[in-house]
């Protein structure tokens, strides 16, 4: 209510300086975004929640937020946004974009959708069927990537600027190779390597490369713990790092008049004392 009538104040404002008034405009955080909630199409991944009062503006009584297991990392440029549900020690990366808009998205647990990839789902098609976009666990789907309306088993890995179209199903344990396009329809078998526009059957995956496909997963998830702790970070903890990098960068320097001014501790190169 007080954000409301902050911002109705600075509508009147700028009314009365007429032309020459300079208007600023927040843009919501669509990092965790909700859509409009449609009763004849409910959601099947994400939750209805009521919009509170102040806020039922066009008619909008309840909208769908997307839903998230524990230990989640989201980027905090990434969109993700309407009837999607996300398993545990999962993560979203700079720039992707989980759109459940028409559909629903589910993505497993343990899976990373990496930077710039784009997830998305079917309202149409040519057969008629509306279709979501369902994705296993410990699955690595690369950057820049499209998975739309398609069906990701378990252990899958999505190269880099690959693209996986509607009504695809990719069995578990198998690889999808960068910058491959697989056509609506195709069902890849579990434990191959499809490659190729269009894809095509390349061969069976090596041990090697199960193995691969595993770890990936978990550098993921380890690598989005780091990211979201410093993502977590208050100004204020920004603001004490950026003071110790200095002094420790101040300190690198042998020549510095810092050195003439200040005592320095050995261990953690911090000014300690000023110099007598």
């Amino acid at each position: 209510m007080v954000r409301n009538l902050g911002s109705a104040l600075d509508e009147m404002g700028a009314i009365m300086q007429g032309p020459a008034a300079v208007k600023e405009s927040v843009q919501p955080n669509l990092a965790w975004a909700p859509t409009k909630h449609d009763p004849a199409n409910p959601p099947t991944k994400g939750q209805v929640t009521p919009v509170p009062p102040v806020r039922k503006l066009f008619d909008i009584k309840e909208i769908v937020m997307p839903s998230k297991g524990e230990n989640v990392f989201i980027a905090p440029n990434a969109n993700v946004m309407g009837d999607v549900k996300i398993g545990s020690n999962s993560s979203v990366w700079y720039g992707a974009v989980l759109r459940g808009d028409v559909n629903g998205i589910e993505i497993g647990s343990n899976t990373n959708i990496q930077d710039n990839a784009i997830i998305h789902v079917g309202k149409h098609s040519i057969d008629g069927k509306a279709a979501p976009t369902i994705i296993g666990s410990n699955v690595t789907v690369g950057h820049c990537a499209t998975v739309h309306a398609a069906q990701i088993g378990d252990n899958c890995l999505i190269g880099m600027g690959s693209t996986v179209l509607d009504g695809a199903q990719v069995g578990s344990g198998s690889i999808v190779a960068a910058g491959a396009v697989v056509p609506p329809k195709t069902v890849i078998p579990s434990g191959q390597v499809w490659a190729g526009n269009p894809a095509k059957f390349l061969r069976n995956l090596s041990p090697e490369e199960q193995a691969f496909i595993s770890k990936s997963a978990s550098n993921y998830a380890e690598l989005a713990d780091q990211h979201r702790f410093e993502n977590g970070k208050t100004f204020e903890e920004l603001y004490v790092e950026s003071r110790i990098e200095l002094e420790r960068f101040l300190a690198a320097d042998p020549i510095n008049s810092v050195h003439q001014m200040w005592e320095f501790d050995r261990q953690t190169m911090l000014a300690t004392r000023p110099k007598k």
